[in-house]
């Protein structure tokens, strides 16, 4: 076909693109980010970008073209909805550039959460031994294998029953006379008989290394530990790079579904996220790839199938079955990971096909399943998940939260990053906004915690209702009119880091105000199936990377969590990782993963009839019934 090429003028980037390709498209694969979450649809209208010469043509009329900003020097366009025709030259703006892709350091797992003491004796997903074998002689005509075991043996006599790969068998001669019968053994747990999975040279100093992983709809997150010690030597985290092909798990499942080959882009998105992690992670700590031989991941069940290149149209449709719940142990090399090609990769199991392996380790890492407490979890993300029960029963519901506190689908929003505000007063006295941000930065966006207390802030001050509208009669100059709806100016051009307002509008806040009613409704719900109210719950867990900042009585002024007493509250981080890293390091952890998985009863709330009504009513601040919130003051 023709090619056409696309100049990305801020980027110094020429790209090739066929005709009829979308400007988004092309970007995608030239690396370009550009801020888009709707899968290309032309909803979220994030990817406006201005074409300064070339022309393209509209893909979808009722999107694909806008006016042009006062700033503009040619036609604003969604890149989207913008098919290329001919050489064009592109400028994208500050606001449409997705700069959160950078690798950021994770907080150290919580202590309280990957306590490897609960699970002894340690026996690692995947352990090394090193071996320094007798070779053979007229005396000891031992075969290379039985060799092997009997060094095995005699290092751990639980290591049998043991059996080995084809692969490595075919290798196994070689590798032992090259390196005078003095070798690495790798040893997988895949189930009741272990599996040799790696003879490689013994090294001084060589590491055995594994990864904890949790791929989330909207961030991923990496830990590198020491398999022999438990040890986690640092971790990474990114936004997942399927993000450009939608916000949430229906978007991205629908896109695969609109061509041929899409599926593969899909995986490769997420392998190409990985990638970037663990090449920094290997930089920093000054480790070899060869080194990692386990894997241990947490993430929903889309996620999962993604990664594996597991088509997840049954998901999508009712009754939402995955098409696998428990996995077999898999290769690394297998999955296109950079890890040892051998190295043992093992899926946290899902519960159902919207409840995934990441609420599993949730679940384990809490050990809410082995307490007599009534206990509640909830990881507040894409998709709100929730857990309620305790040791005799769990029980399991999802609901569709939206990832509005992620930092998608409303303008004003960013990604936990240089220059993204996490804390946020408005002070009506003084007209002006208190606030902090990550790095100290001058503000680019607001974050997910920093939502959350403007939301109960701009309530607490009247500068919205319970209903969440803004009073385009309040006496300040930042409540205006705005592109035909009321807005709130919270930065002006020169305490910000763009050259234009940084401002929450109306439709901005009727998503947030969306977002946090699911998430009530679903607890409300979940609970009212039991007959129990929140005030019965003995311990809350908030799980989540949002919930491990989030202030949690600006969470319940504005009704995203239930009115419990505070003491009850746990927050307790990204429990998906703490879950991973105990099925790598502990036996134990993956029997009880699997177990918990199999015995939690899913809750499909879209068919409760109940849900819709409390979700309307959860639609206000913190609720139409304020008897729920003793404890705010309205």
């Amino acid at each position: 076909m023709p090619t056409v090429n696309i100049t990305f003028e801020d980027y110094e980037i020429v790209a090739p693109a066929e005709t009829g390709e979308t400007i988004l498209e092309v970007a995608n694969r030239a690396g370009v980010r550009l801020a888009s979450y709707c899968g290309g649809r032309g909803v979220c209208r994030q990817c406006e970008v201005v074409i300064t010469s070339g022309a393209v043509q509209p893909r979808d009329r009722a999107h694909g073209y806008q006016q042009p900003g006062p700033d503009a020097q040619g036609m604003s366009v969604l890149a989207c909805q913008s098919v290329v025709t001919e050489d064009v030259t592109v400028q994208i703006p500050l606001r449409s550039r997705a700069e959160d892709f950078t690798i950021r350091d994770t907080e150290p797992l919580p202590s309280g959460l990957v306590d490897l003491a609960r699970f002894l004796p340690i026996s690692a997903l995947t352990r090394q031994f090193v071996l320094t074998l007798p070779q053979p002689s007229r005396e000891d005509t031992v075969s290379d294998l039985g060799r092997l075991k009997r060094g095995l043996l005699a290092e751990d006599p639980e290591v049998e029953p043991v059996t080995i790969e084809l692969p490595v068998l075919r290798e196994l001669p070689l590798s032992l006379r090259e390196n005078d019968f003095k070798v690495a053994v790798a040893v997988t747990d895949s189930g009741p008989i272990r599996k040799i999975s790696a003879v490689r040279p013994a090294r001084a100093g060589q590491s055995s290394l594994g990864l904890a992983i949790d791929v989330g709809t909207s961030n991923v997150a990496v830990q590198l530990v020491d398999l022999a010690t438990g040890e986690t030597r640092g971790g990474g985290m990114r936004r997942n790079g399927q993000i450009a092909y939608g916000e949430d798990v229906i978007s991205r499942i629908i896109w695969t579904q609109q061509a041929a080959g899409r599926l593969d882009q899909m995986g490769q998105a997420i392998r190409a996220t990985l990638s970037e992690i663990l090449s920094y992670l290997y930089n920093r700590y000054e480790v070899a790839a060869e080194d990692v031989i386990a894997v241990a991941v947490a993430g929903n069940a889309t996620m999962i199938n993604f990664l594996l290149g597991i088509d997840s149209t049954p998901i999508r449709r009712s009754p939402h079955t995955p098409p696998a719940s428990a996995l077999p142990v898999l290769e690394g090399g297998k999955l296109g990971l950079d890890v040892h090609p051998q190295a043992a990769v093992f899926c946290q199991p899902a519960v159902s096909g919207f409840v995934g392996g990441d609420i599993t380790a949730g679940v384990l890492a809490t050990g809410m399943y082995e307490s007599e407490e009534l206990s509640l979890l909830v990881d507040v993300g894409t998709n709100g998940e929730i857990v309620v029960g305790n040791n005799d029963w769990l029980m399991a519901a999802s609901t569709s939260a939206g990832p509005a506190f992620e930092g998608v689908g409303v303008e004003a929003a960013m990604p936990a990053a240089a220059g993204a505000v996490t804390n946020l007063y408005y002070n009506p006295d003084k007209d002006v906004v208190e606030y902090e941000t990550i790095d100290n930065q001058p503000p680019r966006g607001i974050c997910g915690t920093g939502l959350v207390e403007m939301l109960a802030s701009l309530a607490a001050t009247g500068v919205i209702d319970r209903s969440g509208n803004i009073d385009a009669d309040f006496d300040s100059p930042r409540a205006r009119q705005a592109d035909y709806e009321p807005e709130f100016v919270l930065f002006w051009p020169d305490e910000a880091a763009i050259a234009e307002p940084i401002s929450i509008r109306q439709h901005d806040i009727d998503n947030l105000l969306r977002s946090k009613a699911a998430v009530l409704a679903g607890i409300t719900v979940l609970l009212a199936n039991l007959d129990l109210a929140a005030a019965e719950i003995e311990r809350m867990y908030l799980a989540g990377a949002f919930g491990a900042s989030l202030d949690v009585d600006k969470a319940v002024a504005i009704g995203l969590l239930p009115d419990v007493p505070r003491q009850r509250i746990q927050v307790v981080g990204n429990s998906a990782l703490a879950g991973a890293y105990l099925a790598l390091m502990c036996r134990a952890g993956r029997r009880e993963a699997n177990a918990i998985a199999s015995s939690i009863t899913y809750v499909d709330l879209s068919t409760d009839v109940r849900f819709m009504d409390e979700f309307v009513a959860s639609n206000f601040i913190p609720h139409t019934d304020l008897s729920r919130f003793p404890s705010v003051d309205v």
